[in-house]
């Protein structure tokens, strides 16, 4: 009997194997990131074999918990690659998109279920007195790192469309809510300031990007000290410090002119406070001030900020609301002071809010596809779709991997009201023809938001220039020593096929993810840490405008170093929540 149970244990490890090389071997022409494949096909084999003989240790509603995990791991995969089984309905391809489930889903199963029977790993009990040092140190690196880059080889930063757009803004007096208004506003303090002192836009947009420099040095340099004072090894500690300090695109991103950017400090820096009062590190005043201020520049300085902080905020009431009341209140007055902010005070100073087609990009993106398809309409859905869109156009123009083309070319702006008014009809009309179309509307879904939860594309990142502009700001960064370092370091980080596992945005949402259910099976408060980052994400799922732009999901980056030593190592010491970890500093 013995013998018999386990040879069923050995073939069913040899059936999983082989699951997970058909896995592998379907995907190979894949148009994602296949190195994030082999990474997860690799892990998972390791993971199986390490699985072999403790199966047993974990019980069945964690098992269960994990198999749910790797079924929606593996679904993501074969969505996101569909060209890969088509046409669905002929046999040897649904058997081939059936053995690919199989085999992604022992890959995510095996994957968490070796990691949930050793997390979490212990701390480091030594003691670490010495905080200040580490900020100091932390801080001045990063920001001596980027200042050099700034200033002798991108000055005076970059600026794209959208940050000419920020700036011309701030010339006019004339401001919309597209480019979020508080992150205008934030700019033009900087910007204004150094217009008054050196009466030069280079001098004025550079003094900008060194303010937004030491912003972002002092969230890395909190979150590295949150770490050190939780007692995550030295060697994870030095690999976070190397994430941040010399990953081209914090490099790049620290003088880039964009709301992604002080959006996502913000994110980190609301993320590292809150992880801070859940584990008792340091004092709690101080904590709690940090919190208040990452939440509302997470909240101000990117359109759907506020809603992802007042998704965080529901669940910490619901889950703290009797344990930590004084958090919980600080982020409830966040979220009314911020909506009045939004809202009230935008329409009494007369700032016009997001674009209707930025806002809804997904359902356009969907009717669009159904367009461009030329699926059989009736008279009356295709005269309101007429009234929107100029019909020839959409099928000329529909990219199944961006709204852009669709919003500024095939779009009737001139009609805009028209929709406004009718917004109920189109609203009917989308459900409906997503009745009618479902295929479509998935396929436009998934081609349209891929980038954020499949393994990863080549798409750009960042750029390292100046649009035209009629203010006078124009880029010399010129060729200097420095300037070539920088640019041979970034070439050497970003061509290596062993490295875009790095830049990839669906494999960190798949960490992000994974950490979520691990710390919850394992009934761990950090599991609240994922929840701000994971709404972000959901948000890109639901109106991203293009399928994987790395700057909208720049918060999950930042953010997921912190998380993942959260995840890892836990406190060596059973704490009551709320208590310190040692001395308050």
């Amino acid at each position: 009997m013995i013998q018999s149970a386990e040879n069923r244990k050995r073939l069913r490890v040899f059936l999983e194997g082989l699951f997970i090389y058909t896995w592998l071997t379907n995907l190979a022409q894949t148009d994602a990131y296949f190195s994030v494949y082999v990474l997860c096909a690799a892990a998972g084999v390791l993971c199986l074999c390490g699985n072999y003989r403790h199966a047993s240790e974990l019980s069945s509603g964690t098992r269960a918990w994990l198999l749910v995990w790797g079924g929606v791991f593996s679904l993501a995969v074969v969505l996101a690659n569909y060209p890969l089984f088509s046409p669905i309905t002929a046999l040897m391809s649904l058997f081939n998109a059936g053995c690919t489930f199989l085999g992604g889903m022992a890959v995510g199963y095996h994957c968490l279920a070796f990691l949930a029977r050793r997390l979490p790993l212990a701390s480091d009990p030594a003691p670490r007195n010495r905080p200040g040092r580490v900020f100091l140190g932390v801080f001045a690196a990063v920001a001596l790192i980027d200042l050099m880059y700034l200033y002798f080889a991108a000055y005076p930063g970059t600026l794209t469309r959208d940050s000419i757009s920020t700036l011309e803004q701030i010339a006019a007096g004339d401001y919309n809510n597209t480019m979020p208004f508080w992150h205008t506003m934030t700019v033009r303090v900087f910007f204004q300031l150094g217009m008054g002192l050196f009466d030069d836009a280079n001098q004025a947009a550079a003094l900008f990007h060194t303010f937004q420099i030491f912003f972002l040095a002092a969230c890395f340099a909190y979150g590295v000290t949150t770490l050190y004072q939780a007692g995550v090894p030295k060697p994870f500690l030095a690999g976070v410090f190397c994430v941040y300090a010399l990953m081209p695109y914090n490099i790049a991103y620290s003088v880039t002119m964009w709301k992604d950017v002080l959006f996502a400090g913000a994110a980190l820096l609301f993320v590292t406070a809150l992880f801070r009062v859940l584990r008792g590190i340091g004092a709690e005043r101080r904590n709690l001030a940090v919190l208040a201020l990452g939440g509302i520049g997470f909240s101000l300085w990117r359109t759907n900020g506020w809603y992802a902080f007042l998704v965080t905020t529901l669940v910490m009431a619901f889950v703290l609301g009797k344990r930590c009341p004084k958090m919980v209140r600080i982020m409830a007055v966040i979220v009314l002071a911020c909506w009045v902010l939004l809202n009230p005070l935008l329409n009494v100073l007369g700032v016009e809010g997001t674009d209707l087609i930025e806002a809804f990009s997904v359902p356009f993106q969907q009717l669009a596809r159904v367009i461009s398809e030329d699926r059989p309409l009736t008279q009356e859905e295709n005269d309101l779709l007429s009234q929107a869109f100029l019909m020839e156009r959409v099928k000329e123009l529909y990219d199944p991997n961006t709204v852009d083309p669709i919003k500024f070319q095939a779009f009737r702006h001139d009609n805009r009201d028209y929709v406004e008014r009718n917004l109920g009809q189109y609203a009917a009309l989308y459900l409906r023809l997503g009745l009618k179309y479902p295929g479509d509307y998935l396929k436009a879904w998934i081609d349209e938001t891929k980038g954020y939860w499949n393994g990863g594309y080549d798409y750009w990142i960042y750029s390292k220039e100046v649009d035209m502009n009629d203010l006078g700001i124009v880029y010399v960064g010129g060729d200097s020593f420095v300037s070539r370092i920088y640019d041979a370091w970034f070439r050497y980080l970003e061509k290596p096929a062993i490295l875009q596992p790095l830049y990839s945005i669906g494999l960190h949402v798949w960490v992000l993810a994974a950490c979520a259910v691990l710390l919850a099976v394992k009934r761990r408060r950090e599991a609240l840490l994922t929840l701000p980052p994971l709404v972000i994400a959901a948000g890109l799922w639901l109106g991203s405008p293009v399928y994987a732009e790395f700057r909208y999901a720049y918060p999950i980056f930042l953010c997921l170093p912190l998380i993942l030593g959260a995840a890892l190592f836990g406190p060596d010491f059973e704490a009551g929540f709320g208590q310190n970890r040692g001395k308050p500093e």
